[in-house]
Formats: structure tokens, C-alpha cells, sequence
């Protein structure tokens, strides 16, 4: 009897001993991959994520990693978003990797003067956000609304900044942010000077974002400013080329002068005013040149070439410097062909 004990104590031992090699095997061996990727979706259930990990060929057993995954509480706290594997990678890795939820964090700059097109473009491209979903919900009134956006538009409220943003994720998340970063940065100290200039949040947006297509030299933001604030006060047509542009879809050439005339309500040189909505994102120097325009009386200017301009307060000086400046062109195309 004491010696049947003995086998069965000795046999138990052994099938303990290869149960716990052969898990130990199965846990820590690893196998190199190439660089691979799974997205987890928000609402993935853990057997969804297992099989996204099967089909990539991660897992050879989905079944036990979907048995040691719940058992360690995975199903209840896996992080949407996406997962990077590459060299060698083992079941416990994997485990480890969703248990930290190490997901990839995209870095994401929005320029200032983009327009919503362009950061769909670069929210798809740095870090997967759903286009047709970004764009269904920058025009989405109640959405747009709880974020504090009344204009039934996101144009312009989405701010240009340095964003780390997680890949994949919603394209709810990514307006919110950006929104959230704009109303931090417009603080009542500056919607009381704009209040003082007569605009409101919206229409401050969308003059600054007219100086922002307009200039390219930050310094002369404020005196672009001016210009466009003498406009306004007198109720003289803005006249802002970019409207125009904006109003056709983009261009990816020079205006030509039936474009003046193309029939939309952002072209400036037809209706009166600020167009409906900012036509890009505008930055917080455009955004302070609004505000704090230069004192000035100019109510015309022209590019000079070099991506500057000339300033003028009178129509004939206006035209006088555009002779000038495009026989100083002419003249430098001439010699450099």
C-alpha cells in the first residue's frame, strides 16, 4: 500500500513537474516576428482581441491565452488602441504588453492655418482617426455643441498644437481635445478685449484665421490686422484672397481674376463682412494680432515677392506699388531666364 502511495505521489509529481515545464514553455518561449500590429477597438471583447492576435499569427494556442488572460483579469481591463510586437515576442510578453496597456502614442502637430481637410488628413495619417467619422461629426450641431461650439462647424475651433494622442483613437476624443485646448487658451481676459472690439468668440476666429492665410511673416500679423480692422469698422469689403480660395475648395494655383467672381458666401470680394466661418485653425499669434491690431490707417496691401508686403492708406498708392512690385518681378524673371 505504502509503496502504490509512493508511485502515485511520485507519478502526481512528475505530471505537476511536465504540466509546469510545458507551461513555462508555453508562457516564456519566445519567436521572432516581424514588426506587427493589432488594433483593439473600443468595445473589443478579450475573445475578439485574441483572435485579432491568432489572425496576425501572435498566438498558436488562443484557447489557454484566452483561459491565463482571464484569469489574470484581462477581459476587464484591456486599453483600446494599438499594440506594437516585433523581434522576439512570447505569450507572456504579449499578456504583459496589453496588461500595461503599452500602446502606441502618436505625436501629432496640427500647423497653425490648417483647415479641417488638412487635419483629418494628418489625424488619419499619424494616428488612424476615422475620416468619414471626423468629418460627419465637425459638422454635427449637437455634438459640437456640448463641446461648447455653437456655430454647427468645428472650422477653426480645432487648435494648432503639439498633441500626443493615443493611435486609434475615436474621432470624438481628437475634436474634443483640440476644442478643449482652444477654450483653454481663449481666457476671459481675451473674450472681454474681443467683446471690446465687437466681436464675439466665433467671429474672432474667423478674423484671425484670415490673418493667418494671409500673412506668412508672423511679425506683420498685427498690421495685416489692421488692415482688415479698418475694413471692417467702415464697412468696406474685406477683400481677403483666402476667402476666396476657401470658398472655391482650395487651389493649387495663382487666382485669376474670374475666380472673384465665383459665387460663394466666403468670397469676401462679393458679400460684406466675415465670411460664415473661420476658414482654417488659427494660431495664437493670428489670434493676438486680432485682438491687438497695430494702429494704423492702411486699408490696402500687396505681396511684395519675397513673402512680405507693402501697406498703403490710398487706393492710388495701392495701384502704384503693385506697378512697382510687378515690374521688380518681371524684371527678376527676366534675368534669371
Amino acid at each position: 500500500m505504502i509503496k502504490l502511495l509512493s508511485k502515485i505521489a511520485a507519478i502526481t509529481a512528475l505530471v505537476i513537474l511536465v504540466i509546469g515545464g510545458v507551461s513555462a514553455w508555453w508562457l516564456f518561449s519566445g519567436t521572432t516576428i516581424p514588426p506587427t500590429s493589432v488594433i483593439v477597438d473600443t468595445g473589443d471583447t478579450f475573445t475578439k482581441v485574441v483572435d485579432k492576435l491568432r489572425d496576425k499569427g501572435l498566438v498558436g494556442f488562443p484557447w489557454l491565452f484566452t483561459k491565463v488572460g482571464t484569469m489574470a483579469e484581462l477581459d476587464t481591463r484591456i486599453i483600446p488602441g494599438r499594440y506594437d510586437f516585433s523581434g522576439q515576442v512570447s505569450n507572456y510578453g504579449i499578456l504583459n504588453k496589453l496588461w500595461r496597456g503599452d500602446i502606441v502614442i502618436a505625436t501629432v502637430t496640427v500647423p497653425e492655418g490648417y483647415n479641417l481637410r488638412q487635419i483629418a488628413k494628418l489625424l488619419y495619417d499619424k494616428c488612424g482617426v476615422d475620416q468619414k467619422i471626423f468629418d460627419s461629426l465637425t459638422q454635427d450641431r449637437q455634438f459640437l455643441s456640448s463641446l461648447g461650439v455653437g456655430a454647427g462647424f468645428a472650422e477653426g475651433y480645432l487648435y494648432p498644437e503639439t498633441y500626443l494622442l493615443r493611435w486609434g483613437l475615436p474621432a470624438t476624443e481628437a475634436i474634443s481635445v483640440m476644442v478643449r485646448q482652444l477654450n483653454d487658451r481663449l481666457t476671459p481676459p481675451l473674450l472681454a478685449r474681443a467683446d471690446s472690439l465687437g466681436y464675439n468668440k466665433h467671429n474672432l476666429l474667423t478674423m484671425a484665421s484670415i490673418i493667418q492665410r494671409e500673412g506668412k511673416e508672423p511679425d506683420e500679423f498685427p498690421r495685416i490686422a489692421s488692415v482688415y480692422q479698418n475694413r471692417y469698422k467702415i464697412g468696406m469689403r474685406l477683400q481677403a484672397d483666402p476667402t476666396v480660395i476657401y470658398g472655391m475648395g482650395g487651389l493649387s494655383r495663382k487666382l485669376l481674376y474670374r475666380d472673384y467672381k465665383f459665387p460663394s458666401p466666403y468670397n469676401t470680394y462679393l458679400h460684406p463682412g466675415l465670411p460664415p466661418t473661420p476658414i482654417c485653425s488659427p494660431g495664437m499669434t493670428a489670434i493676438m494680432a486680432a485682438l491687438y491690431p497695430e494702429r494704423t490707417k492702411y486699408l490696402y496691401f500687396v505681396a511684395d515677392g519675397s513673402g512680405r508686403h507693402v501697406f498703403n492708406s490710398t487706393f492710388d498708392d495701392h495701384k502704384r506699388d503693385i506697378r512697382s512690385i510687378k515690374k521688380r518681378v518681371n524684371a527678376r524673371n527676366e534675368a534669371g531666364s
